[in-house]
C-alpha cells in the first residue's frame, strides 16, 4: 500500500515515518518541482527525531501534482488549513472512487468545508496531540507524544476503522475540534505576541489576564450555540500549556519567519462563529486583527 502525504511539515514527517515503519510505502505530493529536487538532494529521505534523540530516516518518493500519473488509494493532508481544501482539489483527478482520505489539521471550519465539497469521498479528520518542529527541510524532531483521534463529519459513512495505525476512532470527531481550536484560541496568539513558550504565557499577569479573557469569550459563544462543555476552558488550557511547557506554537513559528499564520482559522473561527450568533468577543477580534498585521507586509508579496 502507498501512503501519498501532502503536506511534508513536522506532522507531516511524523505521520510518515510512523506509516514507513508499518511496512507502508510513502510518496509525498510537494508544492512544486523545485521542492522535489531539493527533496532528491536531501537523499530522498525524510529524518525525525524521536523523544528519545534517535533518528529514523524515512526512504520515500517525492513527486508534484503535475507530474501524478498513478491512482491514489491513500491521501494524508496535513497541510496548513488555509491550504488544505486547495490540496485534494489538485489531486482529486487521480483520487480512486473509493480512496481513504484522512485531512489532520488545525482550526476549525475548514474540514466542515471539504466535507461539502466532497460529499461523495471518504474522508476522514484527525487531531493530534504530537508536538513536533522542523529542525530542517525534511528534518523533524518529535517533541512531545500526544494523542491521535479520527472520525467522520459524515454521518452516513458506517465504517468506523482507523487507516492509522495508533490513531483512535470516536464518533464525535467535531466536538475534538471544537475542542482543540478553543484551546489554541488560548495559547497560540498570545505565545506568537509575547514571543513565549506555551507554558509561559501564565508568567506574567498580563498574559494570563489575556488568556482568561480569550478563554472567557469562547465560553460565552459556547453557551449560545449549545456546545457542552465539562470543564472550564481555562484549565483546560493550563493543562495544555503545562504539559507542553517548552513548546513553541506553530502560530510563533510562522510570525518568527514572517509566514502567513492560521489565525483565520483559529481565533478568526470563534470571529465568524460569534457574529452568527450575536456574541461579542472583543479579545479573540483582537488576536485576529494583530497577528494578521504582524505578517501583512509579508504576505502582501507573496
Amino acid at each position: 500500500m502507498t501512503w501519498h502525504i501532502i503536506g511534508a511539515g513536522a506532522i507531516g514527517s511524523l505521520w510518515a515515518d510512523r506509516l514507513h515503519r508499518q511496512g507502508e510505502a510513502i510518496t509525498l505530493v510537494l508544492r512544486s518541482s523545485e521542492q522535489v529536487d531539493a527533496f532528491n538532494r536531501n537523499g530522498q529521505s525524510l529524518r525525525v527525531e524521536s523523544p528519545n534523540k534517535e533518528l529514523s530516516v524515512v526512504q520515500c518518493k517525492a513527486t508534484w501534482a503535475e507530474d501524478l500519473s498513478v491512482t491514489i488509494t491513500h491521501l494524508l493532508i496535513t497541510t496548513k488549513a488555509f491550504d488544505a481544501l486547495d490540496a485534494i482539489n489538485r489531486v482529486k483527478n487521480q483520487l480512486a472512487s473509493d480512496a481513504t482520505i484522512v485531512v489532520m489539521i488545525n482550526g476549525y471550519g475548514v474540514q466542515q468545508t471539504i466535507q461539502e465539497t466532497f460529499p461523495d469521498h471518504n474522508i476522514l479528520f484527525a487531531s493530534t496531540t504530537d508536538g513536533a518542529f522542523n529542525l530542517a527541510p525534511f528534518h523533524t524532531v518529535h517533541a512531545a507524544n500526544g494523542n491521535t483521534l479520527i472520525g467522520n463529519l459524515n454521518k452516513k459513512v458506517d465504517s468506523k476503522v482507523s487507516p492509522l495505525c495508533g490513531a483512535d476512532w470516536i464518533d464525535d470527531i467535531d466536538s475534538i475540534l471544537w475542542r482543540k481550536v478553543a484551546i489554541n484560541c488560548c495559547i497560540n496568539p498570545v505565545t506568537a505576541i509575547h514571543q513565549c513558550t506555551n507554558g509561559e504565557i501564565f508568567s506574567t499577569e498580563k498574559r494570563a489576564k489575556l488568556t482568561t479573557n480569550l478563554a472567557e469569550e469562547i465560553e460565552q459563544l459556547e453557551l449560545k450555540t449549545g456546545i457542552d462543555r465539562h470543564t472550564p476552558l481555562i484549565e483546560e488550557v493550563r493543562s495544555v500549556a503545562e504539559l507542553t511547557y517548552k513548546n513553541r506554537s506553530s502560530m510563533l513559528q510562522d510570525v518568527a519567519k514572517g509566514r502567513r499564520t492560521e489565525i483565520e482559522h483559529i481565533n478568526g473561527a470563534i470571529v465568524d462563529l460569534a457574529k452568527k450568533y450575536a456574541v461579542d468577543v472583543p479579545y479573540n477580534q483582537e488576536m485576529l486583527k494583530t497577528i494578521q498585521s504582524l505578517t501583512l507586509a509579508d504576505r502582501l508579496q507573496e
